[in-house]
């Protein structure tokens, strides 16, 4: 705690937001403590036009502890062989703890899940409070992905280099570059506590405040009665940069609140993400790096931020705000259950009413005191002298459904769904039409609009309450509008079974699409990049499994994809369309192995792209991990180790700032380099903190360390941080 106290000491707005922080605490601390009947009869009117039960069931009500193992740098979790949950909430996997000091205090149980955004059905998610690893949450990777490219800083725009892991692109395709950053409704938790939970996280780099990286976490949820629950979720991430004009300043937060009751239950969310990144278009020369001792005129490295950079004065702003509000009213009746020598009366839904609004509004500005005119190949569609470009997308979405649910009747295995989605899309730009010559208006803010309005039917087929299979199939289709004839068809499946006496899980899930390239790849308007173009619609077909062998702590996957008419951007920048198929095969294997206090964690990446030409990946990606665990004074978990990414040589992506995206490149090929980072992590009761020095290979290996052409990774830095959890 002193090492954060010191670190924030010259930062008052740190100090403020926890002065804040406390006052919040102790506010609803007390308002649920001494008012809870008042705010819920308030919250309640709210929402009067919804029919709410009176009755809580508390079914599963023991508490659980989550038994699945992540692997870092994967984002995979092991199947325990149990499958996917039933749908019930489940218990977080946190300390628990009671006491006998009041007879008001209770014993601590939280439980957490997260929903799918068309439906609302509930999966289990546990919070993140574990200690291993914790020192990768202040790395651009952090524990999702094994090799990414990114522009150095933290929060900066993000492509994992795993194809596997790059979902399906964010309806607006100019935030996809922060998909990293943000958490989209199926990751949002959702959590059920019986005393208020508060988490605070602080990363920061040590000893350069000049170039100096923070990552600001706070967290706090409180239930006001067994049914409902509210939440706060703030992060601020502060880059100044380690390049001449390469910053970043992200704001992402979350309110979220769920309502459980016996018939009707409701989950919403509101969301802001507000990402600023201060644009320098890379370095001018990449011998800086590679060849310092020739740059510099005999030193063997050269000072980063000296470094000559080609834009100044730019920045891009991406602002993307959402509202979800999932709810649904239970059909059913009671009936009596005897367990042992107890009778109980619970209450058994046999169909649900379900309906969903989501609203979603991004938009982006690219700002420049100068066009640019050499950086961008001398174009300038609207202004020679500066460039204020601007797009947007606003979405509306309602669903309806009505579900007949598994399990009411013994002979009833799986669950059905039908469902209707009205959406409704308004993409906004500037418009192509030239002002007359003696017009005052800024053509900047000459608007063009384009409306669509889309009406879906789906239906799913589930089943989680069995021990030996569980499955879930949804197949929607597009039955107006522009994008008529578009269908997706996705399934999943998870059993287990014995081999040799150990337990084996296996799962499989795999889609189908065919679906109409987005707006702006088709039509889009700015001071440096035009096209309208007419593209045919992308076909996809995806199949992956998975076998998992939790007693030897293996995961083994592989899949196959084929695209047809994929869409891209190319050297130039410019939005195109490859005519013809392009297959990716890939297979991971992720491993812990252990020998008494040594640890070896690893999980590795092999994939190939039929068209490297289009679709460009390394064929090698890895990320290793040795360690020693230990107890300090026997009650301090302790990891002290050294791990290391890697990718193979291919054509890195490269990065334009005036669209916001990623774009192939054929000017040179990287990579072999090792990413090496030492580091102590401990876990003290209710407290997680590290050290660790990054980027340690640069003192003995040759300097070639770039995930995007041009944009160089950060020098060796110091980082530590400190997670600490509040549980009343």
């Amino acid at each position: 705690m002193c090492a954060l106290i010191i670190a924030c000491k010259s930062r008052d707005f740190i100090w403020d937001f926890f002065a804040f922080v406390l006052l919040l605490r102790i506010f609803f601390t007390n308002l649920m403590r001494y008012a809870p009947k008042y705010i819920f009869t308030l919250l309640m009117a709210l929402v009067s036009m919804f029919p709410l039960s009176a009755q809580f069931s508390m079914r599963n009500g023991g508490s659980q502890t989550g038994s699945s193992s992540s692997f870092s740098g994967g984002g995979n979790v092991m199947p325990s062989g149990s499958g996917r949950s039933s749908g019930a909430t489940q218990v977080g996997s946190l300390p628990s703890s009671s006491t006998n000091a009041s007879d008001k205090e209770v014993a601590l149980r939280i439980r957490s899940w997260s929903i799918d955004d068309v439906l609302g059905m509930k999966q289990q998610a546990d919070l993140d409070t574990m200690s291993l690893n914790f020192q990768n949450m202040a790395v651009p990777e952090r524990n999702d992905v094994v090799a990414a490219s990114y522009l150095a800083n933290i929060g900066s725009p993000f492509q994992s280099m795993i194809y596997k892991d790059r979902q399906a692109e964010e309806s607006f395709i100019f935030m996809q570059p922060y998909d990293h950053w943000k958490t989209s409704n199926s990751e949002m938790r959702y959590i059920n506590t019986t005393r208020p939970y508060t988490n605070g996280t602080y990363l920061t780099t040590v000893g350069n405040d000049r170039s100096q990286e923070e990552n600001f976490k706070f967290f706090f949820t409180a239930n006001f009665n067994k049914r409902l629950n509210i939440g706060a979720d703030y992060e601020v991430i502060n880059s100044r940069g380690y390049y001449t004009n390469l910053a970043s300043r992200d704001k992402i937060a979350h309110f979220f609140t769920n309502y459980l009751g016996e018939r009707y239950q409701a989950h919403g969310r509101y969301s802001i993400h507000r990402f600023e990144n201060y644009e320098n278009g890379g370095i001018t020369n990449d011998d800086y790096i590679t060849n310092p001792l020739e740059m510099s005129g005999g030193y063997r490295e050269y000072e980063s931020l000296n470094i000559p950079v080609n834009l100044s004065n730019t920045f891009n702003l991406t602002k993307y705000n959402d509202l979800f509000f999932n709810h649904k009213y239970h059909i059913g009746f009671h009936r009596k259950d005897t367990t042992g020598q107890d009778t109980l009366e619970v209450f058994v839904p046999v169909s649900s009413i379900i309906h969903t609004f989501q609203w979603d509004n991004g938009s982006k500005l690219y700002d420049s005191k100068t066009a640019n005119l050499s950086y961008y190949d001398n174009v300038a569609h609207i202004n020679r002298n500066y460039t204020a470009d601007s797009v947007a997308l606003m979405t509306l979405r309602n669903t309806v459904g009505l579900s007949l649910n598994e399990g009411f009747h013994p002979w009833m295995k799986f669950g059905l769904v039908a469902y209707a989605e009205h959406e409704f899309r308004r993409y906004g730009g500037i418009s192509d039409r030239p002002l007359p010559p003696d017009s005052e208006l800024d053509p900047f803010r000459q608007a063009h609009e384009h409306h669509e309005n889309l009406l879906w039917l789906g239906g799913r087929l589930l089943s989680t309450q069995d021990s030996i299979l569980q499955f879930n199939a949804d197949a929607r289709l597009c039955m107006l509008g522009e994008r008529l004839g578009n269908f997706d068809v996705t399934g999943d499946l998870q059993s287990h079974f014995r081999l040799w006496k150990q337990l084996v899980g296996i799962s499989a899930e795999g889609f189908v699409r065919n679906e109409t390239p987005d707006y702006f790849y088709r039509r889009f308007y700015s001071n440096h990049y035009a096209w309208n173009q007419d593209l045919k619609n992308i076909y996809r077909v995806r199949a992956q499994g998975s076998l998992s062998f939790p007693s030897w702590n293996t995961l083994l996957t592989a899949g196959v994809e084929n695209i047809s008419h994929y869409v891209y951007f190319d050297q130039k920048a410019q939005a195109r369309q490859h005519d013809g198929q392009i297959q990716v095969l890939y297979a991971q294997w992720q491993q812990r192995l252990a020998y008494r206090l040594l640890h070896f964690d690893f999980n590795v990446v092999g994939q190939w792209s039929s068209h490297q030409e289009v679709l460009p990946l390394p064929n090698l990606a890895a990320y290793a991990n040795l360690y020693l665990r230990t107890r300090l004074s026997k009650v301090m978990l302790t990891h002290i180790g050294v791990d290391c990414r890697y990718f193979s040589s291919y054509y890195i992506p490269a990065y334009n700032p005036a669209l916001g995206q990623y774009h192939l490149q054929s000017e040179k090929k990287v990579g072999d380099y090792p990413y090496i980072n030492v580091y102590a992590n401990m876990h003290l009761k209710r407290a997680r903190f590290f050290i660790m020095y990054t980027h340690g290979s640069r003192l003995f290996v040759d300097p070639n360390y770039f995930t995007t052409l041009h944009y160089p990774q950060n020098p060796s830095q110091i980082k530590a941080g400190l997670s600490w959890n509040f549980y009343d």
